[in-house]
């Protein structure tokens, strides 16, 4: 018999730990805690930034990775799996808390329901940004994966065919998964006011905080700041704050293409100033 390769070999061993560790974490799930935060969106927004200077904060314990998404892709999994994501609950005694940062939460039609009848009092932190920009970098960080074949004009022309009944399907079937409202939902994902409704009709406005991303990318200690407060944390300050997840793509837009999605969306832009009660620097 041939001996396996080093990486196969390699790969051998760690399956079946990956296994054990993953049984431990649900066996020991009703002995864990719930985070206190979710960081619901929005995808591209700076969500991964925010959320690596949260963890550096001295009274926060991080998951099991970032991005859980249990409200949203692995809700099936059951809430034994989901507490599996996190620290021990004697190890979350206030003032320590734990957080979940999936921005797919904000889009997804049936997260907000399915979080609230879990985390009744969590606090919410929605990130927003310009959604022109927000749409092609989402675009450009489809194409770096390999998702995307067309090119930008083609999906925004052809989004509404690739999201025709799949949002009405996800609130339908809840195991039901949309690869094209996940990945495809270029222009979709910034009409914020109608998720961030969503979101408010079962959650107290009082426990949502809605930041500009251009925000927390021109000042994160700033916008950290505002969110530590908003999270009953204490002030701290981090020595360096290196932005996190930054693809690297050609950011200059066609002309025509920028003013197409400006003109689409300055309406709803004003929209959601409206229910803010206030406006963001957003051309």
């Amino acid at each position: 018999m041939t001996a396996p390769s080093g990486a196969r070999a390699l790969e051998v061993i760690k399956t079946p730990m990956r296994e054990l560790r993953a049984g431990y974490r649900r066996l020991t799930g009703p002995l864990r805690g719930l985070p206190s935060a979710l960081i619901i969106g929005a995808q591209r927004s700076g969500s991964t930034s925010l959320f690596n200077y949260l963890a550096q904060h001295p009274d926060v314990l991080t998951p099991l990775g970032k991005e859980i998404h249990y409200f949203d892709l692995h809700y099936a999994r059951g809430v034994r799996w989901y507490r599996g994501r996190f620290p021990f609950a004697h190890r979350l005694r206030p003032p320590a808390m734990t957080l979940d940062a999936s921005p797919y939460y904000l889009a997804h039609p049936l997260a907000a329901e399915r979080a609230y009848r879990l985390l009744p009092h969590v606090k919410l932190v929605a990130l927003l940004r310009n959604p022109v920009e927000r749409a092609f970098s989402h675009y450009q960080h489809e194409v770096r994966d390999g998702r995307e074949s067309l090119s930008f004009v083609e999906a925004l022309d052809r989004e509404a065919e690739r999201l025709a009944g799949e949002e009405e399907r996800l609130e339908r079937e809840p195991e039901y998964y949309s690869y094209s409202h996940h990945r495809y939902s270029y222009t979709r994902r910034g009409l914020y006011l109608e998720q961030l409704l969503r979101w408010t009709r079962w959650y107290p406005r009082a426990q949502l905080l809605v930041l500009q991303s251009e925000w927390l990318f021109r000042d994160p200690a700033a916008a950290s700041a505002a969110v530590y407060e908003f999270l009953g944390l204490r002030p701290h300050r981090l020595e360096k704050y290196k932005p996190f997840y930054q693809g690297a793509y050609d950011r200059r837009m066609l002309p025509a293409v920028r003013e197409r999605l400006a003109a689409y969306f300055e309406p709803r832009n004003r929209e959601l100033y409206r229910w803010l009660g206030r406006e963001f620097d957003w051309t």
